[in-house]
């Protein structure tokens, strides 16, 4: 990444990984805003991206880093209705990024005139739980009319299932971009391991957050925030990543595959369709 001014927008900046990412890369003399932005809020998501593009016309968007996330040991809604899991990890990144994507497309333009090799980066933050394993029920058993939890509610299926949800929308977002914006955005999805010592169960049962906490911190596969944090600062400033897009990266910083069930072209455009309905983005629908 060049030493010209680039900003950089990080969601969740109060959790481990996120303050790891932060001293990992943001030298003392680089300016740090924090605002306001509640992922489980459609009005918070449209207010924090209006109030980005109006205060500077000219304000370039270089790198957006989707990482907070969360999951649910009991069903709750959102002021919207939805279930909280799903608008946190995608319906509402699915939003942020439509709204902000053409500041971002215009910051590669202009870096492009002026000679910069770095193409505006969106990292999207994803778990290796997204992938299926034996014994869980795989993506196409997810019910369309049980997206609030109505009719059940599995904590962890639904995390693996935004989470999956969220891998598909990248895939077809990088078919989209590749078409109508090509070189760029650049497209990185990461897997940065297993870190029981993040904030990700912050709203489950005490018993979970006393595991997670205290014990599964030793296990030899638990990752600390900082390993994590790693991954992150390399898909989002390595110059070997220059102009690749719709990649995944692993926990050992390595091209890897996603689960086979985020590149089947038709649930794509199915979880597509549907994401643009249920934020209001009716007009992106794939025909």
């Amino acid at each position: 990444m060049s030493q010209e001014r680039k900003v950089i927008i990080l969601t969740g900046a109060n959790s481990a990984t996120e303050k790891a990412v932060l001293a990992l890369t943001i030298p003392p003399q680089h300016k740090i805003e924090i605002s306001k932005l509640d992922l489980s809020s459609f009005t918070s998501i449209k207010s924090f991206a209006q109030g980005l593009l109006t205060r500077d016309s000219t304000l370039p968007l270089n790198l957006l880093i989707l990482n907070a996330a969360t999951i649910k040991s009991t069903l709750s809604k959102t002021e919207d209705n939805f279930e909280t899991t799903f608008q946190t990890n995608h319906f509402s990144y699915f939003l942020l990024i439509h709204l902000l994507l053409d500041r971002i497309i215009w910051t590669s333009e202009q870096q492009q005139q002026r000679a910069d090799p770095f193409i505006s980066r969106i990292i999207f933050v994803s778990s290796s739980l997204h992938k299926q394993s034996e014994g869980h029920k795989n993506f196409e058993s997810l019910d369309v009319e049980n997206l609030d939890g109505s009719k059940g509610y599995d904590g962890l299926l639904f995390y693996r299932h935004s989470k999956l949800m969220q891998m598909l929308c990248f895939n077809q977002l990088n078919k989209i971009l590749e078409r109508e914006a090509k070189e760029k955005v650049s497209l990185i999805a990461i897997e940065p391991g297993f870190m029981p010592q993040t904030d990700l169960s912050r709203e489950s049962a005490i018993y979970i957050k006393l595991l997670m906490k205290f014990i599964l911190p030793l296990a030899p596969f638990a990752r600390t925030p900082e390993q994590g944090g790693m991954v992150i600062v390399y898909a989002s400033t390595s110059p070997d990543l220059e102009k690749q897009s719709g990649i995944y990266i692993n926990k050992f910083c390595k091209v890897d595959k996603a689960s086979e069930d985020s590149y089947k072209e038709d649930l794509q455009k199915i979880w597509w369709n549907i994401s643009c309905d249920l934020t209001g983005l009716v007009e992106k629908k794939l025909i």
